[in-house]
């Protein structure tokens, strides 16, 4: 496991700072397995689905909304294992804004604040070259971090930071449900760097 991977698990099993179902980053080894050894661009989202569900993006044994979003995004049609291969080949590293399974929705901005210091430590040991920021609490946290004015996200919007491409956008099961319009737009940042 490299270093960064191991620091980065590591931090997100020795925290304690919340209550949570689970810690899915450590429980399905995310980084010992997904992490590429060099990451172009880091894809943040929200969390793993709160309550006590087991669905979690990098657990392959059962559906999960925000993979299926992803697929539809990306335009890949392959099976779900073959789509984690693919976005660690091309050096794309899909993580959350809060590490741990939160009990219900309403703990996000509490857990959220409570994982900044993980997250930024995730950029600092990974130096991104593209922060994509998805949806509201990855915004809110990428903002904060960055030091920059959260924009809008309903739309895309993409700036450079100290030399990191910062994009942020709507999560993305909201643009499969509802901004179908932005797949394309947003494939083209997940893609490129």
């Amino acid at each position: 496991m490299d270093n960064s991977a191991k620091v980065l698990e590591e931090a997100i099993s020795c925290c304690n700072l919340c209550e949570c179902v689970d810690k899915p980053f450590v429980k399905y080894r995310v980084y010992s397995t997904w992490l590429p050894s060099r990451v172009r661009v880091l894809a943040i989202g929200e969390s793993p689905p709160p309550s006590k569900k087991e669905n979690f993006f990098y657990n392959l044994k059962l559906f999960d909304r925000l993979r299926l979003s992803m697929k539809f995004i990306l335009g890949f049609k392959e099976n779900d294992e073959k789509l984690l291969a693919a976005l660690k080949e091309h050096g794309i590293f899909v993580t959350a804004a809060v590490k741990c399974r939160p009990l219900t929705r309403r703990e996000l901005p509490k857990m959220s604040s409570a994982c900044a210091h993980i997250l930024k430590k995730e950029l600092e040991l990974l130096k991104p070259r593209k922060v994509i920021a998805m949806g509201n609490v990855a915004s809110n946290m990428v903002s904060k971090i960055m030091n920059v004015e959260r924009p809008r996200v309903e739309q895309l919007k993409a700036m450079e930071v100290r030399g990191v491409k910062v994009v942020f956008m709507p999560h993305p099961n909201y643009v499969f449900r509802f901004r179908r319009d932005l797949a394309e737009h947003i494939k083209e940042h997940m893609l490129s760097t």
